[in-house]
């Protein structure tokens, strides 16, 4: 039953997003929609060659002409991994008064860096291991259902962010449901003439109820207890160059788990972009494998991100061999 409601949410966003709908119905000052596609071909050169839609990802939300104190936003994906279903993640209001706002439904809790960051703006194909198995709902679902308070001070240099969400992710749904999920973010930002330094932490606290943690414990596992999380990082951005670095880690009453990246941007001009990223993650369970990744990619962006070609290959050793993965990617946006 909750399946077929999802799918009728979707399917009402879908409409919605039609130019037709939203010429006619709906005035583009108050609601803007927005599309865009990632299509991806990856191999090691070896054991597999596979053609995929990354993503493929429609939002609604409120634009500049919606009722002043509000704002909403409503998201769908569909991915090639999802076996062609799709999924939806974003459904929240939000509430704005001076440089304050409550935000409630079904969002991602503020922590982290990377995983704030578009998917289509990020360099590389991926975000991190540590990011993506680290976050609070990484791997059940990345969003959770619950109220959080946003607070912008200091001509929006400093971020702090509290909540407080059901703590199971959205990947089911508990009628009785013992456990909960707090988390905390702060972070600075300082200009430096044409560049900015920004720094912050993120921390978290679970009282887990029988929840599987990939990549952190065995999937045969299913852990209830106290998960204690946080998480440091810091962004130099400028002309030239971006710089950004971040440290996870992940306490559980039987395991512990933690990983970094650093990822460096060299922008010869609008259209040619470099990047370098350094992605280590370990766990007690040696799963995934416990080595980093060394990547290397090439951005060719024909209308900044909203037509982009990527090219990326990163090198991971595993049982004594070097292991190869090989990314080309097209991103478009429809609007």
């Amino acid at each position: 039953m909750i399946c077929k409601w999802r799918n009728i949410v979707i399917l009402i966003i879908l409409l919605a997003a039609s130019p037709g709908h939203a010429q006619n119905k709906l005035s583009p000052k108050e609601v803007e929609w927005h599309a865009y596609t990632q299509l991806r071909f990856a191999t090691d050169f070896d054991s597999y060659n596979n053609f995929s839609v990354r993503r493929l990802k429609f939002w609604l939300k409120s634009a500049p002409g919606f009722p002043k104190h509000w704002s909403f936003k409503a998201q769908a994906i569909f991915m090639s991994i999802q076996k062609e279903k799709f999924f939806l993640q974003d459904v929240y209001g939000e509430y704005r008064w001076k440089n304050s706002s409550i935000r409630f439904g079904q969002f991602i809790p503020q922590y982290s860096l990377q995983r704030f960051q578009p998917d289509y703006l990020i360099p590389s194909s991926e975000r991190a291991r540590a990011v993506t198995l680290l976050i609070p709902n990484g791997t059940t679902g990345v969003r959770d259902i619950g109220v959080q308070y946003n607070l912008k001070a200091a001509k929006d240099k400093l971020q702090f962010n509290l909540g407080l969400f059901n703590g199971y992710g959205i990947k089911d749904y508990r009628f009785n449901n013992s456990g909960y999920l707090l988390t905390q973010n702060l972070s600075y930002r300082i200009p430096i003439k044409k560049s900015s330094l920004k720094f912050g932490y993120s921390v978290m606290y679970r009282r887990a109820e029988n929840i599987v943690f990939h990549g952190i414990l065995p999937d045969t596992v299913s852990y209830s207890g106290d998960d204690f999380r946080f998480n440091f990082y810091s962004i130099f951005t400028s002309k030239m160059v971006d710089v950004q670095a971040e440290y996870l880690q992940t306490i559980l009453d039987t395991t512990t788990a933690s990983g970094y990246y650093v990822l460096a941007t060299v922008k010869f001009n609008p259209k040619n972009h470099a990047y370098f990223v350094f992605d280590e993650y370990t766990n007690q369970n040696g799963f995934p494998v416990n080595s980093p990744w060394y990547i290397a990619g090439y951005n060719y962006l024909f209308k900044k991100y909203k037509i982009m070609l990527s090219l990326e290959s990163g090198f991971q050793k595993a049982g004594g061999q070097w292991q190869n993965r090989t990314v080309i990617q097209f991103q478009l946006f429809f609007h």
